[in-house]
Protein backbone atom coordinates (compact mmCIF):
# COMPACT_ATOMS: atom_id res chain seq x y z
CA UNK A 1 0.00 0.00 0.00
CA UNK A 2 2.39 2.27 1.15
CA UNK A 3 4.68 1.81 -2.43
CA UNK A 4 1.35 2.15 -4.17
CA UNK A 5 0.97 5.97 -2.56
CA UNK A 6 4.86 6.50 -3.05
CA UNK A 7 4.20 5.76 -7.16
CA UNK A 8 1.43 8.80 -7.15
CA UNK A 9 1.57 12.33 -8.56
CA UNK A 10 1.90 15.18 -7.01
CA UNK A 11 -1.37 16.19 -9.29
CA UNK A 12 -3.14 13.22 -8.34
CA UNK A 13 -2.34 13.24 -4.69
CA UNK A 14 -3.11 16.93 -4.80
CA UNK A 15 -6.98 15.87 -6.24
CA UNK A 16 -7.10 13.30 -3.67
CA UNK A 17 -6.21 15.36 -0.46
CA UNK A 18 -8.43 18.29 -1.96
CA UNK A 19 -11.61 15.82 -1.20
CA UNK A 20 -11.13 15.22 1.86
CA UNK A 21 -12.69 16.98 4.84
CA UNK A 22 -11.28 19.77 7.01
CA UNK A 23 -10.32 17.83 9.81
CA UNK A 24 -9.30 14.82 7.76
CA UNK A 25 -7.15 16.98 5.66
CA UNK A 26 -5.27 18.36 8.75
CA UNK A 27 -4.69 14.62 10.02
CA UNK A 28 -3.12 13.47 6.57
CA UNK A 29 -0.68 16.41 7.21
CA UNK A 30 0.73 14.34 9.97
CA UNK A 31 0.49 11.02 8.47
CA UNK A 32 3.67 11.84 5.95
CA UNK A 33 5.81 14.62 5.74
CA UNK A 34 5.95 15.39 2.38
CA UNK A 35 2.37 15.61 2.09
CA UNK A 36 2.68 18.22 4.11
CA UNK A 37 5.02 19.77 2.38
CA UNK A 38 2.93 19.68 -0.79
CA UNK A 39 -0.37 21.24 0.94
CA UNK A 40 2.20 24.03 1.81
CA UNK A 41 3.24 24.13 -2.29
CA UNK A 42 1.78 27.77 -3.36
CA UNK A 43 1.39 26.33 -6.37
CA UNK A 44 -1.53 24.43 -4.95
CA UNK A 45 -3.46 26.54 -1.94
CA UNK A 46 -6.40 27.12 -4.09
CA UNK A 47 -7.53 23.30 -4.34
CA UNK A 48 -7.27 22.58 -0.39
CA UNK A 49 -8.84 23.31 2.65
CA UNK A 50 -8.62 26.55 4.21
CA UNK A 51 -6.29 26.53 6.62
CA UNK A 52 -7.25 29.93 9.11
CA UNK A 53 -9.70 28.76 11.42
CA UNK A 54 -10.21 31.85 13.49
CA UNK A 55 -8.72 34.89 15.01
CA UNK A 56 -7.32 35.43 18.37
CA UNK A 57 -7.71 38.73 19.76
CA UNK A 58 -6.31 40.62 23.20
CA UNK A 59 -9.46 42.27 24.87
CA UNK A 60 -10.16 43.58 28.40
CA UNK A 61 -11.75 40.78 30.50
CA UNK A 62 -14.80 42.19 32.18
CA UNK A 63 -15.04 44.52 35.60
CA UNK A 64 -15.74 47.64 36.15
CA UNK A 65 -12.03 48.83 36.09
CA UNK A 66 -11.24 51.29 33.58
CA UNK A 67 -10.23 49.45 30.03
CA UNK A 68 -6.53 50.36 30.64
CA UNK A 69 -6.35 49.33 33.90
CA UNK A 70 -8.76 45.89 33.03
CA UNK A 71 -7.99 42.40 33.89
CA UNK A 72 -6.38 41.06 30.16
CA UNK A 73 -8.01 38.05 28.47
CA UNK A 74 -8.87 36.60 24.47
CA UNK A 75 -11.47 37.02 22.36
CA UNK A 76 -11.46 34.23 19.40
CA UNK A 77 -13.40 35.03 16.30
CA UNK A 78 -14.30 31.77 14.32
CA UNK A 79 -13.53 32.17 10.47
CA UNK A 80 -15.41 28.24 9.79
CA UNK A 81 -18.75 26.80 10.11
CA UNK A 82 -16.94 23.46 10.15
CA UNK A 83 -18.40 22.02 13.36
CA UNK A 84 -14.48 20.43 13.58
CA UNK A 85 -13.66 23.66 15.04
CA UNK A 86 -15.33 22.89 18.34
CA UNK A 87 -12.17 20.13 19.43
CA UNK A 88 -10.20 23.70 19.39
CA UNK A 89 -9.51 24.77 23.35
CA UNK A 90 -10.32 28.83 21.87
CA UNK A 91 -10.18 29.90 25.54
CA UNK A 92 -7.13 28.23 26.12
CA UNK A 93 -8.28 27.20 29.51
CA UNK A 94 -5.90 24.49 29.87
CA UNK A 95 -2.71 27.09 29.94
CA UNK A 96 -1.72 28.20 34.01
CA UNK A 97 -3.51 31.45 33.93
CA UNK A 98 -1.16 33.60 36.62
CA UNK A 99 -4.02 36.56 36.22
CA UNK A 100 -3.70 37.98 33.01
CA UNK A 101 -3.71 36.50 29.53
CA UNK A 102 -2.88 37.21 26.34
CA UNK A 103 -1.75 35.91 23.11
CA UNK A 104 1.22 37.46 21.66
CA UNK A 105 1.93 35.49 18.05
CA UNK A 106 0.74 32.39 15.80
CA UNK A 107 2.69 30.37 13.50
CA UNK A 108 1.65 27.30 11.83
CA UNK A 109 -0.52 26.05 14.88
CA UNK A 110 1.23 27.12 17.84
CA UNK A 111 0.37 30.50 19.41
CA UNK A 112 2.67 32.54 21.79
CA UNK A 113 1.06 33.55 24.94
CA UNK A 114 1.99 35.84 27.77
CA UNK A 115 0.16 35.61 31.17
CA UNK A 116 1.26 38.09 34.28
CA UNK A 117 0.45 39.85 37.34
CA UNK A 118 0.92 43.55 37.12
CA UNK A 119 2.28 45.64 39.83
CA UNK A 120 -0.81 47.44 41.61
CA UNK A 121 0.37 51.20 41.94
CA UNK A 122 4.07 50.98 40.20
CA UNK A 123 3.14 49.87 36.72
CA UNK A 124 5.43 47.11 35.80
CA UNK A 125 5.00 43.39 36.05
CA UNK A 126 5.39 41.55 39.58
CA UNK A 127 5.54 38.13 37.54
CA UNK A 128 5.14 36.58 34.29
CA UNK A 129 5.04 33.51 32.39
CA UNK A 130 5.55 32.96 28.71
CA UNK A 131 3.87 30.29 27.11
CA UNK A 132 4.04 28.34 23.47
CA UNK A 133 0.59 26.13 23.16
CA UNK A 134 -1.21 24.13 20.33
CA UNK A 135 -4.65 24.69 21.45
CA UNK A 136 -6.06 21.54 19.21
CA UNK A 137 -4.19 19.23 20.93
CA UNK A 138 -3.73 20.93 24.63
CA UNK A 139 -0.49 20.62 24.41
CA UNK A 140 1.92 23.48 26.01
CA UNK A 141 5.36 24.21 27.10
CA UNK A 142 6.94 27.51 29.45
CA UNK A 143 9.99 29.53 27.54
CA UNK A 144 12.53 29.12 29.99
CA UNK A 145 14.51 32.54 30.91
CA UNK A 146 11.79 34.98 29.51
CA UNK A 147 11.69 36.76 33.07
CA UNK A 148 13.42 39.67 31.37
CA UNK A 149 11.24 40.35 28.82
CA UNK A 150 9.31 43.25 29.41
CA UNK A 151 9.51 45.60 26.85
CA UNK A 152 9.50 45.31 22.79
CA UNK A 153 8.28 43.08 20.21
CA UNK A 154 7.68 39.43 20.48
CA UNK A 155 6.94 36.73 17.32
CA UNK A 156 7.05 33.18 17.09
CA UNK A 157 8.75 30.70 14.51
CA UNK A 158 7.81 27.25 13.27
CA UNK A 159 7.71 25.57 10.72
CA UNK A 160 6.78 21.99 11.21
CA UNK A 161 8.05 20.63 7.66
CA UNK A 162 11.20 21.52 8.54
CA UNK A 163 11.49 20.62 12.41
CA UNK A 164 9.29 20.37 15.50
CA UNK A 165 11.62 22.89 17.32
CA UNK A 166 10.18 26.28 17.95
CA UNK A 167 11.93 29.17 17.79
CA UNK A 168 10.69 32.96 20.02
CA UNK A 169 12.30 36.08 18.16
CA UNK A 170 12.01 39.31 20.89
CA UNK A 171 13.19 42.99 19.51
CA UNK A 172 14.20 45.80 21.66
CA UNK A 173 14.40 49.28 20.47
CA UNK A 174 16.08 51.29 22.15
CA UNK A 175 19.87 53.25 21.46
CA UNK A 176 20.11 50.28 19.23
CA UNK A 177 18.17 47.32 17.72
CA UNK A 178 19.09 44.39 19.82
CA UNK A 179 17.40 40.86 18.55
CA UNK A 180 16.82 37.85 21.29
CA UNK A 181 16.02 34.69 19.75
CA UNK A 182 15.44 31.27 21.67
CA UNK A 183 15.51 28.01 20.25
CA UNK A 184 14.17 24.53 21.40
CA UNK A 185 16.97 23.23 19.53
CA UNK A 186 19.68 24.55 22.22
CA UNK A 187 17.26 25.81 24.90
CA UNK A 188 19.00 28.98 24.93
CA UNK A 189 18.70 32.32 23.91
CA UNK A 190 20.92 34.12 21.43
CA UNK A 191 21.58 37.86 21.47
CA UNK A 192 22.71 40.42 18.66
CA UNK A 193 22.62 44.00 18.01
CA UNK A 194 22.06 45.87 14.97
CA UNK A 195 23.38 49.68 15.23
CA UNK A 196 22.20 51.20 11.42
CA UNK A 197 18.21 50.81 13.20
CA UNK A 198 16.10 53.86 13.61
CA UNK A 199 14.34 54.48 17.21
CA UNK A 200 10.43 53.52 16.96
CA UNK A 201 7.34 51.93 18.32
CA UNK A 202 6.07 49.83 16.28
CA UNK A 203 8.10 47.20 14.63
CA UNK A 204 6.88 44.24 12.72
CA UNK A 205 8.42 40.49 12.73
CA UNK A 206 7.34 37.70 11.15
CA UNK A 207 8.48 34.29 10.32
CA UNK A 208 9.52 32.70 6.61
CA UNK A 209 11.15 30.31 5.31
CA UNK A 210 13.25 29.68 7.90
CA UNK A 211 14.23 33.46 9.02
CA UNK A 212 12.68 36.06 11.09
CA UNK A 213 11.97 38.75 9.06
CA UNK A 214 11.61 42.36 10.90
CA UNK A 215 11.14 46.16 10.45
CA UNK A 216 14.12 48.27 11.10
CA UNK A 217 12.37 51.60 10.59
CA UNK A 218 14.70 52.43 7.79
CA UNK A 219 11.95 51.23 5.26
CA UNK A 220 13.71 48.20 5.52
CA UNK A 221 12.97 44.16 6.30
CA UNK A 222 16.01 42.67 8.06
CA UNK A 223 16.06 38.98 7.59
CA UNK A 224 17.65 37.66 10.90
CA UNK A 225 18.60 33.61 10.93
CA UNK A 226 18.03 31.73 13.98
CA UNK A 227 21.39 32.71 15.29
CA UNK A 228 20.66 36.24 15.77
CA UNK A 229 22.77 37.27 12.37
CA UNK A 230 21.11 39.51 9.61
CA UNK A 231 21.82 37.88 6.77
CA UNK A 232 19.95 39.99 4.49
CA UNK A 233 18.41 43.40 3.99
CA UNK A 234 15.12 44.25 1.85
CA UNK A 235 13.73 47.14 0.90
CA UNK A 236 10.41 47.53 1.24
CA UNK A 237 8.24 49.41 -1.30
CA UNK A 238 7.23 52.28 0.91
CA UNK A 239 7.08 52.67 4.79
CA UNK A 240 5.30 54.95 6.74
CA UNK A 241 2.56 54.79 9.16
CA UNK A 242 1.00 51.60 10.02
CA UNK A 243 2.78 48.69 9.24
CA UNK A 244 2.37 44.92 8.65
CA UNK A 245 4.78 42.42 7.81
CA UNK A 246 3.42 38.61 6.71
CA UNK A 247 3.03 35.53 4.93
CA UNK A 248 0.30 34.47 2.44
CA UNK A 249 0.29 31.82 -0.05
CA UNK A 250 3.98 30.57 0.72
CA UNK A 251 5.19 34.00 -0.06
CA UNK A 252 6.46 37.08 1.93
CA UNK A 253 3.60 39.91 1.84
CA UNK A 254 3.68 43.46 2.90
CA UNK A 255 0.49 46.02 3.78
CA UNK A 256 0.56 49.63 4.43
CA UNK A 257 -1.99 51.69 5.90
CA UNK A 258 -1.33 55.30 5.01
CA UNK A 259 -3.40 58.66 3.78
CA UNK A 260 -6.69 56.97 3.54
CA UNK A 261 -5.27 53.67 1.70
CA UNK A 262 -4.09 50.08 2.28
CA UNK A 263 -1.47 48.67 -0.02
CA UNK A 264 -0.79 45.30 -0.09
CA UNK A 265 2.55 43.91 -1.85
CA UNK A 266 4.01 40.60 -2.33
CA UNK A 267 7.48 40.22 -2.78
CA UNK A 268 7.67 37.77 -5.93
CA UNK A 269 10.85 37.63 -6.26
CA UNK A 270 12.82 37.28 -3.11
CA UNK A 271 16.25 36.58 -4.75
CA UNK A 272 16.17 39.82 -6.70
CA UNK A 273 13.78 41.47 -4.21
CA UNK A 274 10.71 42.45 -6.49
CA UNK A 275 7.77 43.70 -5.10
CA UNK A 276 4.10 42.94 -6.49
CA UNK A 277 1.56 45.82 -5.59
CA UNK A 278 -1.38 42.96 -5.37
CA UNK A 279 -3.89 45.96 -4.54
CA UNK A 280 -4.77 49.26 -3.03
CA UNK A 281 -8.05 49.51 -1.07
CA UNK A 282 -9.44 53.01 -0.71
CA UNK A 283 -10.78 53.49 2.47
CA UNK A 284 -13.22 56.11 2.28
CA UNK A 285 -15.04 54.15 -1.54
CA UNK A 286 -14.85 50.66 0.16
CA UNK A 287 -17.26 52.30 3.63
CA UNK A 288 -18.85 54.09 1.41
CA UNK A 289 -19.30 51.10 -1.44
CA UNK A 290 -20.98 48.97 1.64
CA UNK A 291 -22.69 51.32 3.55
CA UNK A 292 -20.30 52.09 6.25
CA UNK A 293 -20.63 55.24 8.05
CA UNK A 294 -17.28 57.20 7.49
CA UNK A 295 -16.83 58.19 11.12
CA UNK A 296 -15.74 54.57 11.79
CA UNK A 297 -11.94 54.10 12.39
CA UNK A 298 -10.54 51.29 10.28
CA UNK A 299 -7.53 49.39 11.21
CA UNK A 300 -5.62 46.91 8.91
CA UNK A 301 -4.70 43.64 10.73
CA UNK A 302 -3.41 41.06 9.19
CA UNK A 303 -2.93 38.12 6.55
CA UNK A 304 -4.95 35.41 5.82
CA UNK A 305 -2.27 32.66 5.54
CA UNK A 306 -3.48 30.60 2.29
CA UNK A 307 -5.58 33.27 0.07
CA UNK A 308 -5.46 36.29 -1.15
CA UNK A 309 -7.53 37.97 1.75
CA UNK A 310 -6.75 40.49 4.98
CA UNK A 311 -8.55 41.16 7.80
CA UNK A 312 -9.39 44.80 8.74
CA UNK A 313 -11.01 45.82 11.99
CA UNK A 314 -13.40 48.51 11.49
CA UNK A 315 -15.22 50.11 14.65
CA UNK A 316 -15.68 46.96 16.54
CA UNK A 317 -16.54 44.82 13.85
CA UNK A 318 -14.03 42.50 12.30
CA UNK A 319 -13.97 41.80 8.57
CA UNK A 320 -12.38 39.80 5.68
CA UNK A 321 -11.60 41.86 2.80
CA UNK A 322 -10.96 39.93 -0.83
CA UNK A 323 -8.54 41.50 -2.82
CA UNK A 324 -9.40 39.62 -5.74
CA UNK A 325 -13.07 41.27 -6.28
CA UNK A 326 -13.29 43.85 -3.54
CA UNK A 327 -15.54 42.33 -1.49
CA UNK A 328 -15.81 42.58 2.26
CA UNK A 329 -17.22 40.15 4.31
CA UNK A 330 -18.08 40.55 8.23
CA UNK A 331 -16.94 37.95 10.60
CA UNK A 332 -17.13 39.17 13.67
CA UNK A 333 -17.73 41.60 16.70
CA UNK A 334 -15.59 42.65 19.74
CA UNK A 335 -16.20 42.76 22.58
CA UNK A 336 -13.91 45.53 23.72
CA UNK A 337 -11.61 47.40 21.25
CA UNK A 338 -8.34 47.07 22.84
CA UNK A 339 -4.73 47.54 20.75
CA UNK A 340 -4.53 47.14 16.60
CA UNK A 341 -3.17 43.55 16.07
CA UNK A 342 -4.60 39.82 15.96
CA UNK A 343 -3.64 36.37 16.03
CA UNK A 344 -4.50 34.19 12.66
CA UNK A 345 -4.75 31.00 13.91
CA UNK A 346 -4.47 27.56 11.93
CA UNK A 347 -5.00 24.24 13.72
CA UNK A 348 -2.25 21.04 13.60
CA UNK A 349 -3.38 18.30 14.85
CA UNK A 350 -0.07 16.12 14.82
CA UNK A 351 1.01 16.15 18.76
CA UNK A 352 4.54 16.83 20.02
CA UNK A 353 6.22 19.67 19.51
CA UNK A 354 9.93 21.36 20.63
CA UNK A 355 11.87 18.33 20.30
CA UNK A 356 13.80 16.27 18.12
CA UNK A 357 13.31 16.53 13.97
CA UNK A 358 10.18 15.06 12.65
Amino acid sequence: MVRCVAKLTDDLMVEILSCLPTKSFFRFQCVSKSWLVLSSDPCYQNKFPRAASGLFFNVPNGGSAPVHRARRGIQYINLSNNDDDLSIDTTLSFLPNIWNMEVISSCNGLLLCHSWVAQSRMGGVKAQSFYVCNPTTREWAVVPKANDIYYGFLALGFDPRISRHYHVFHSDVREILRFKIFSTKTNEWVVSEVSDAKKYHSPQATFFAGNFYVTNGLKQALGVDLEGKVCRRIDLPESDWIERLGRSGGYLHYMLQSKGEIKVWMLKDYRHVEWVLKHCINIRAMLQIHGIPESQDVHALDFHPDVDVVFLRIGRKIFSYHLNHGSLEEVGDLYHIYGKRCAVYSPRLSKSFGDEVA
